[in-house]
């Protein structure tokens, strides 16, 4: 029978131990291969990749020789037979040459080769990136509607936004703060990442239909697809470090400033049943920054897990962070002294994981808009104190 093989090769700039990480690492192959993945780096371990659009790619490593020799068997989840898959890497200091076959005697893998040949290609292309820049070229190259996400709350069937950005798509057709997002051209969107699979083939410009709830009314509008920023980061973590603690700082003022002359019972009182009262508010940002901390050190020890949900709003947590600090003053002090630890950790982020240039990208983006998210809520607070 005959075999078909795909072959291809890159040049990458990076250390060799980071390219043979990318093939062998849960978290690395999420920078640029994947969006979950669960690995054994080990011969007969086996190797699992998940996307958001619901397929999956599975196997197991067949041969694995440090910084030389990647070998696996791989098949998607709707196939039955598996592929062999070998990548040789070669460096001369800190250039690596990766080489990639890929081969099957199967006629359906053989009949769509050339569309798995595409599929390596740019794949391929966005490790070059990631392991070059830090970019992943996924996300740079998929365009946003440009809003800004809130946490699910009762009832929610969909994404809330926290707001829309200025001189993008969604701003210019109308969406607000509060909006609850149920569709993207017709696919639902219950989570924020259901709302980029759904974006997944546009591009900037397109326009798509967009079904959202407002005060309890559905309606529908036409979005143009803008751009996705890539914003600069840091390019120590001390420079990171000392960014995030101004941030907190001055967002820890306006926190303050909110409370000014607001009684314990009134902090305590919530708007209307099921709704958080301020102290909610606090605690529940305590809550975000614990978790933070999780994130963070997971990120840093190639660990990362694959999250289903958010745990920052659950009401039984809120009440056991307010039953440990039971006054405003408390949770206030508490929530300062996480962002210290916060801070702390940014500081002392180890030089190899800040090579790791997707990993370190990834976790600088997230956290120079990280204290944005407790101005977020600085509305929420007044209203709830005011009710």
């Amino acid at each position: 029978m005959a075999t078909k093989t795909l072959s291809l090769k890159r040049t990458l700039n990076a250390p060799i131990a980071h390219v043979y990480r990318a093939f062998t690492n849960a978290t690395s192959l999420r920078e640029w291969f994947c969006d979950g993945a669960m690995v054994q780096p080990r011969v007969g371990g086996r190797l699992y990749c998940q996307w958001e659009d619901g397929h999956a790619l599975m196997g197991k490593y067949t041969a694995l020789t440090p910084e030389k020799k990647i070998a696996l068997d791989l098949r998607g989840d709707e196939e039955g037979t598996y592929s062999q898959c070998v990548i040789t890497l070669s460096a001369k200091d800190d250039v690596t040459t990766l080489q990639l076959s890929d081969s099957s005697e199967s006629k359906l893998w053989i009949k769509t080769a050339d569309e798995r040949q595409a599929k390596w290609d740019a794949a391929l292309d966005n490790l070059k990136s990631v392991l070059e820049t830090g970019i992943d070229l996924r996300q740079t190259r998929q365009p946003v509607l440009g809003v800004e996400i809130s946490e699910t709350q009762p009832g929610d069937e969909g994404v809330r936004l926290d707001g829309v950005t200025e001189g993008m798509g969604a701003c210019e057709a109308g969406l607000q703060q509060g909006d609850v997002i149920l569709s993207v051209n017709g696919k639902k969107t219950p989570n924020w990442n259901a709302i980029g699979a759904a974006l997944n083939g546009h591009a900037a410009g397109d326009k798509v239909k967009v079904v959202f709830r407002r005060n309890g009314k559905t309606m529908n509008a036409t979005v143009t697809l803008s751009a996705r920023p890539a914003p600069e980061v840091p390019a120590t973590a001390e420079e990171l470090a000392e960014i995030v603690a101004r941030k907190y700082t001055e967002v820890n003022r306006d926190l303050t400033q909110a409370f000014k002359g607001v009684s314990e019972e009134k902090a305590a009182r919530a708007p209307a049943p099921g709704e958080w009262s301020a102290r909610h508010v606090l605690a529940h940002l305590i809550a975000e920054e614990r978790n933070l901390h999780t994130w963070l050190t997971d990120l840093i020890a190639g660990n990362e897990p694959w999250y289903d949900a958010a745990t920052g709003a659950l009401r039984i947590r809120l009440d056991a962070v307010i039953n440990g600090f039971p006054t405003v003053q408390a949770l206030l002090t508490e929530l300062k002294r996480n962002e210290a630890e916060t801070v702390a950790l940014l500081n002392a982020l180890p030089d190899e994981f800040v090579a790791r240039k997707g990993s370190y990208r990834r976790l600088a983006l997230r956290m120079l808009s990280w204290p944005d998210h407790a101005r977020e809520h600085l509305d929420q607070i007044v209203a709830a104190v005011r009710h």
